[in-house]
């Protein structure tokens, strides 16, 4: 394994870098997600008394479910507060901001008629709420009373709430009148448009109506482009190249700009909509397809290096605490102080820190990549090193000290059960969670994970899936035998219908980096035909096989 002998070295000795908190040390830290993490750590490896726990409960800046489950097995804590889980009796008894809060479709529609009634008239008593949806869920067939009815939020509240089992009472086709009523809550009708085409096979009849929906200007982009992908899969070119041209207006990032421009040149084979799109200031997998169709150099990447060795201010980048300061003292900063500040992080210890104060000075017009920490990748070959380097852009930025909200870790996020899983069948002695802020752990670590993820998986795409949503979820996705097939449009197709709207965007991201790090490693490959092999399943994974 790559760098065993190293670190052997490194965790035989102490850890150098581990930092297991106490309740008075955490205590003195500002609320911040690293503060959350160190939390996170007490509960999970340290002996704080209940007293100190609950006090610490308090100093949570962002609870979340990983955090709740610790505490509760820690300390008594009703997350629930005033709200208690619902019965009949106690929904009879709760005041109206509770009601708001846990009185929910999936809770009232296996009650009984009577019960349903008399929520109806408790809610009636309480200004400032409705529920007239309690009185469709009395309906045999809620869905058809309710477009019978005109009752457009009502209906989307049903079907958005629902468990999928229960969404399967919609088997017929929606009619224009209503399609436009459902416009009115363009958000609910977002979620509502996008489960129904994410999952056609098994809704029809509604998938079909949904090629007479109305174009309407109010809608959302993402409504618009997945409505112009329904109709690009009915064949129905015209229809999708006027969806995806008023996605394309209604984008407010230009990399959704982007992609709805793409597909409006799928639809259309118009050239034109491809040359105006290879002149994006954004990159991404669509945009640089079109530059290289067109050899349109992308004069705004720049690989920034340094010939400082030390940085002027200091700073300390494996301190969480430390990077989130940085975070909030730039906040604020007007563009030529944060001009002045960015330089004194011109050097190769904070070249990372560096990189992302020059892209958001340039307001992401500009898109710097990076090579810090080069000594810890020596000896991996090319293709492996752009990867980790594609995975780290993408995950951090290269801060060697970032924690995300769900406690994911250093440079390139390794939750922390994975992280300890890989120490323990690598046999590394005393390892701690900490040792993630240092560049080399977290570059060693992600090669090791690597290895792993490419005894099943060959394409980088795939590999992005499976780092960021599991390797799990990407034989799934494969053995499911639904997406990146044969057919027309593909793989682009299969690529915005992939279930999960974090890896789908997550995956993309990674391989237009994986590109560019291959091209100045003089590898230069072709986006089309990394593209094109993902339906070839003998060049991409063995799941398929």
């Amino acid at each position: 394994m790559r760098f065993k002998s190293l670190l052997l070295l490194f965790f035989c000795a102490p850890a150098l870098f581990g930092a297991l908190l106490d309740y008075k040390e955490i205590k003195a830290k500002p609320k911040s997600i690293a503060k959350d993490y160190y939390i996170y750590r007490l509960l999970l490896e340290g002996n704080a008394s209940k007293e100190e726990l609950n006090d610490l409960y308090n100093e949570v800046s962002r609870m979340n479910p990983t955090l709740k489950s610790r505490f509760a097995k820690k300390i008594d804590v009703d997350f629930n507060e005033v709200c208690k889980p619902l019965s009949v009796k106690s929904a009879l008894e709760a005041n109206q901001t509770c009601l708001i809060k846990l009185l929910t479709p999936q809770f009232v529609e296996p009650l009984s008629d009577s019960a349903k009634t008399a929520l109806l008239e408790k809610i009636k008593k309480e200004s400032n709420f409705t529920a007239s949806w309690i009185i469709a869920l009395k309906s045999k067939e809620p869905f058809k009373t309710m477009q019978k009815n005109g009752l457009a939020e009502e209906f989307l509240k049903i079907f958005n709430d629902m468990p999928k089992s229960y969404k399967q009472n919609l088997n017929f086709a929606l009619d224009k009148k209503f399609l436009y009523k459902l416009e009115s809550s363009p958000n609910s009708y977002e979620t509502f448009v996008k489960y129904i085409i994410f999952n056609a096979d098994e809704f029809p009849k509604p998938a079909k109506s949904l090629i007479y929906a109305p174009k309407s200007n109010k809608l959302t982009h993402h409504t618009l482009f997945y409505l112009g992908i329904n109709a690009l899969k009915s064949n129905n070119t015209k229809l999708a190249e006027e969806l995806f041209d008023a996605a394309s207006k209604n984008a407010y990032f230009r990399s959704d700009m982007d992609k709805s421009l793409f597909f409006s040149y799928l639809a259309s084979n118009n050239q034109s909509t491809l040359l105006e799109l290879s002149g994006s200031f954004d990159i991404n997998i669509y945009s640089l397809y079109a530059k290289e169709k067109f050899g349109t150099p992308a004069k705004n990447i720049i690989f920034l290096s340094s010939s400082r060795q030390k940085a002027i201010h200091k700073f300390n980048m494996q301190d969480p605490f430390e990077w989130r300061l940085l975070l909030n003292k730039i906040k604020d900063m007007e563009k030529r102080e944060m001009e002045i500040y960015s330089i004194g992080f011109d050097a190769q210890d904070t070249l990372p820190v560096y990189a992302f104060l020059l892209e958001r000075l340039s307001n992401y017009k500009y898109h710097y990549f990076i090579i810090p920490f080069e000594e810890y990748l020596s000896g991996i070959e090319d293709e492996r090193k752009a990867l980790i380097l594609a995975l780290a852009r993408q995950e951090s930025r290269f801060i060697p000290s970032a924690i995300s909200t769900s406690y994911a870790i250093g440079m390139t996020q390794f939750m922390p059960n994975v992280a300890l899983d890989i120490a323990k069948k690598e046999r590394w002695e005393n390892f701690d969670l900490d040792d993630m802020f240092q560049p080399q752990i977290a570059y060693n670590f992600t090669d090791i994970h690597l290895n792993y993820l490419n005894t099943y998986l060959y394409h980088p795409l795939f590999v992005a899936y499976a780092y960021n949503g599991g390797i799990g979820y990407t034989k799934r996705m494969l053995q499911a035998d639904k997406l990146f097939k044969s057919g027309k449009y593909e793989p682009f197709l299969s690529i915005e219908l992939l279930h999960g709207d974090e890896s789908r965007e997550y995956g993309k991201k990674v391989l237009a980096n994986y590109v560019i790090y291959m091209e100045n490693f003089d590898k230069k490959v072709s986006i089309k035909e990394l593209l094109e092999i993902l339906t070839q399943p003998s060049q991409t994974d063995k799941f398929r096989l």
